[in-house]
C-alpha cells in the first residue's frame, strides 16, 4: 500500500509518500520545507501568523503531491511546537478546515519512540556480528524545540527523555550577536549541560553501546563534513563523524558570520542561525555519556512514522 507521513517540526516540515509492505518499503517521493514553524514561539508562547502561513502554504503543497501519488493512507504528527504552543489547537483546526489534514500532537515519548523505528531500519545489518545493532544504543534526535534521548539496553525496554533542547528555543534565547559573542556561546553551552545533568542525570549507556544521531541538525553537520553540494542520503546514512571533528565545526561555526555560513557546501539555506546551537547539543551530549563517534541515520521521525501507521493499519487500530 502507498502512504505518506508528514513531520511537522518547529524549524522543518517533512513529507516521506512510500509503497510499504510487510517486508517492503520503497520510497516514492519526498519533500521538506524550513518554514520555522516555532519561530518566536519561545518568547510569545504561541505561533506567530506569519510561521503558521508559512507552514500551511508548505503543507497545501504537500497534500498536493499526496493526492498525485494516489496515496491510501496519511499520518501528520505536530512534535515540539505542538506540545508549547497555546494557539496549536487553534491551527490544528484551521489547517483541517482550509486543506482537509489532520494533525495528531504527539508526546517527546512517542517522539523518540517513532524516530527509533526509523532509525533501527536504516541501520538494519550495520554490524554483521549482531542481529539487532541497536540493542545497545544512545539514539539522539536533535531537533528545532526539543531533544530526544533513547537509550535501548540488552533485553530490557529503552530508556526515553525528551529535553527542552531545541536548536530554534537556544538561538533564539542566547545568540544575539554576529559572529556570536563568547559569553552567548557559554551561556548556551551551561545550559546544555545543566539540562542534561538535570533531567538526564540517570542515564547510563551500556559499555559496548554505540552512539547515533539522527534529524536535521546531524544530517546537515554530516553533508558538511563531506563538502556535499547537493544532499545525498546515501553518503549521509551510516555516515561516521568523530568527537574532534564535531569540536573543530564548532568552533569554525563560532568564528564565521550567518554571510560567511551561507557558503559552507552542505549547510542547508535556512539553517545557517540555528546550526551552531545544533552543533553544540551534539558535542555536549556525546561529552556528557563519554561517545568519541557517531553514527549518522538520515532515517528517523518522518519513516518512524510511514511505519507506525502501516503496522496499525495492519491491526485495525487507528483512531
Amino acid at each position: 500500500m502507498i502512504l505518506a507521513g508528514i513531520d511537522i517540526g518547529t524549524n522543518t516540515l517533512r513529507l516521506l509518500i512510500a509503497e510499504i509492505g510487510p517486508d517492503s518499503f520503497r520510497e516514492i517521493y519526498s519533500d521538506r520545507r524550513i518554514t520555522r514553524l516555532g519561530q518566536d514561539l519561545d518568547r510569545r508562547g504561541r505561533f506567530s501568523p506569519n510561521a503558521e502561513e508559512r507552514s500551511l502554504h508548505a503543507l497545501s503543497d504537500f497534500t498536493t503531491s499526496i493526492r498525485r501519488h494516489a496515496v491510501t493512507h496519511v499520518a501528520s504528527v505536530g512534535t515540539s511546537a505542538f506540545r508549547t504552543a497555546t494557539n496549536a489547537a487553534e491551527y490544528i483546526i484551521e489547517v483541517q478546515k482550509r486543506i482537509g489534514l489532520a494533525i495528531r500532537i504527539i508526546s517527546g515519548e512517542e517522539e523518540a519512540r517513532l524516530t527509533l523505528l526509523g532509525v533501527t531500519h536504516a541501520l538494519k545489518g550495520l554490524d554483521r556480528r549482531r542481529d539487532d545493532p541497536l540493542a545497545s544504543a544512545c539514539v539522539v534526535d536533535i531537533g528545532g524545540g526539543s531533544t530526544e534521548i533513547i537509550m535501548t539496553r540488552h533485553k530490557r525496554e529503552p530508556l526515553i527523555i525528551s529535553l527542552p533542547l531545541g536548536a530554534v528555543y537556544l538561538t533564539e534565547r542566547f545568540i544575539k550577536h554576529d559572529p556570536p559573542a563568547r559569553d552567548e556561546i557559554e551561556f548556551l553551552r551551561n545550559t546544555i549541560r545543566g539540562v542534561l545533568e538535570y533531567q538526564g542525570g540517570d542515564l547510563r549507556p551500556e559499555p559496548a553501546g554505540i552512539f547515533v544521531g539522527t534529524a536535521g541538525t546531524i544530517t546537515t553537520l554530516a553533508a558538511m563534513d563531506q563538502g556535499l553540494m547537493d544532499y545525498d542520503a546515501d553518503k549521509i546514512n551510516r555516515y561516521i563523524m568523530t568527537e574532534e571533528t564535531i569540536d573543530a565545526m564548532v568552533a569554525d561555526l563560532t568564528r564565521k558570520t550567518l554571510k560567511e555560513r551561507e557558503d559552507i557546501p552542505g549547510l542547508e539555506q535556512g539553517r545557517e542561525d540555528i546550526i551552531l546551537a545544533g552543533a553544540v547539543i551534539a558535542q555536549e551530549i556525546m561529552k556528557r555519556f563519554g561517545f568519541s563517534t557517531m553514527i549518522v541515520s538520515d532515517w528517523g521521525l518522518r519513516e518512524g512514522i510511514v511505519m507506525d501507521l502501516h503496522a496499525r493499519l495492519l491491526k485495525s487500530v487507528l483512531p
